[in-house]
């Protein structure tokens, strides 16, 4: 009788080694007829969204990036959330990913249709019409290709989405750094290196909520609990404070594609940026509300309240029942409010800076993108330990 290993870690790296040179070799393919010489996308709006698009300028067949995939398994969490706990007993996982895929290909056609009006094209690349539309079918086409990598590098790599949002962080880091002269503004880095502290604290530390369970009377009975991290859901907040807040945008772009001579809708688009005091209020608030929010949806203590009572399970030192549910109602409140205002003032640490001229947005974006970037790196390292731990078993057979 033999030994044999899995292999499992090696096997799922590799796999996400491939999917991110397939990735990588779509951003190099350019979108036809778009004049690569037009820079006029290097605004505020798309450097708030650069970590999720697949180019910086938007020329190339990653353009929509990762974007339609995250806004749509947003959607569906979140549509999964509020069902009752026997509906989403019955959804299946192929249900589920059939859910995805339409929202993907509702989101991503949204977007191809308002992202391609705003490329400049070459002046003989053909019709403007035909023109546009192949470049939309394109950023669709990309759209759907990242989207089909992230399922699959779910089921047969590591992280998911995660290491698409890690190269694009990366690239967009590597060029502001470059670009902006970040090494010359001390006080832009000390906040960096506070957030980047703050957040592998938070990342690493969570809340034990000790239990009583009935079905265990042994040696190891107080070692049960339930435990929460000190930012609930993590980095999330930042990332999609950072898409809700060019949604309506979005929809405004739209409104002035179909009223191209409404000067009020003109300006109200000009006005919808993070240069501004009124701009940058709005997404710091969008931050500690999604915060909140995704913290009570994505945890729910009121279904984690009744399960507990259900099972026949308590907090030691709370009652089962409506006791229970205020308990972790007020716990996750506490938790989810702190870390949402101390996600924003991170941000609003070097967004005043931009107010004050001492930096450009891109370096402004620092904060956001250092938190992002040492969330990933912290949740990827606790999957990849998972699966070396899953390695370290033999098998025989």
């Amino acid at each position: 009788m033999g030994s044999s290993k899995t292999h499992e870690l090696r096997n799922r790296i590799l796999f996400t080694v491939f999917m991110l040179a397939v990735y990588l070799l779509g951003k190099s393919i350019l979108l036809y007829g778009v004049d690569t010489s037009d820079r006029s996308g290097m605004n505020g709006q798309y450097m708030v969204t650069m970590m999720f698009s697949g180019d910086r300028y938007h020329n190339t067949l990653m353009a929509l990036g990762i974007m339609p995939y995250i806004n749509a398994s947003l959607l569906v969490q979140i549509i999964t959330a509020f069902r009752s706990s026997d509906a989403r007993a019955k959804i299946s996982k192929q249900r589920s990913d059939r859910w995805m895929f339409i929202t993907t290909v509702v989101i991503a056609a949204f977007m191809a249709v308002i992202q391609s009006a705003d490329v400049s094209l070459l002046p003989g690349a053909g019709p403007e019409t035909i023109v546009r539309g192949v470049v939309m079918l394109e950023m669709f086409a990309g759209a759907m290709i990242t989207y089909f990598l992230c399922m699959k590098n779910e089921d047969l790599g590591v992280g998911a989405s995660m290491p698409i949002i890690l190269v694009n962080i990366l690239t967009s880091l590597a060029g502001s750094i470059s670009a902006n002269h970040f090494f010359r503004y001390p006080r832009l880095m000390v906040v960096c290196a506070v957030v980047v502290a703050a957040t592998v604290f938070m990342e690493n530390s969570i809340i034990k909520i000790p239990l009583q369970r009935v079905s265990i009377h042994n040696i190891h009975a107080d070692q049960n609990y339930m435990a929460y991290k000190r930012n609930p859901v993590g980095i999330m907040p930042v990332m999609f404070a950072t898409v809700a807040f060019v949604i309506p945008r979005y929809f405004v772009r739209m409104l002035t594609l179909i009223f191209p001579e409404n000067v009020r809708l003109a300006e109200i688009r000009k006005d919808m940026v993070m240069t501004k005091p009124e701009g940058i209020a709005i997404y710091l608030v969008i931050v500690v509300v999604l915060s909140v929010a995704f913290s009570f949806i994505m945890l729910n203590p009121m279904e984690s309240a009744r399960q507990l009572q259900r099972n026949g399970d308590s907090i030691i030192g709370v009652y089962a029942g409506e006791k229970t549910k205020k308990y972790l109602v007020s716990l996750v409140w506490r938790l989810s409010l702190v870390s949402g205002l101390l996600q924003a003032a991170g941000m609003a640490l070097s967004l005043i800076m931009v107010l004050r001229g001492e930096v450009s947005l891109p370096l402004a974006m620092m904060p956001s993108s250092a938190m992002i970037l040492v969330s990933i790196i912290c949740s990827t390292a606790q999957e990849i330990a998972s699966y070396r731990r899953y390695d370290a078993y033999k098998f025989f057979f």
